[in-house]
């Protein structure tokens, strides 16, 4: 499942929505919006991509510490 989309914005640019909490999604504190399409397509699978991988990592550090 996609944790990221995309929002339209009401002056034609685009935003990154978090799907957790419906807000907008920011990447170190600085939201990520106002941005053409094609640009907002590329922030939205960058941020699903982190996201896997942060989920990924969570799962192999839990089963680690239960392994241990």
């Amino acid at each position: 499942m996609r944790r990221y989309n995309l929002r339209h914005e009401a002056d034609d640019r685009w935003l990154v929505v978090d799907g957790m909490t419906m807000q907008p999604a920011a990447l170190d504190g600085i939201p990520i919006c106002g941005m053409q399409w094609a640009e907002a397509c590329d922030m939205v699978d960058l941020m699903n991509t982190l996201d896997s991988i942060e989920r990924a990592s969570d799962r192999y550090a839990t089963s680690s510490r239960r392994s241990a």
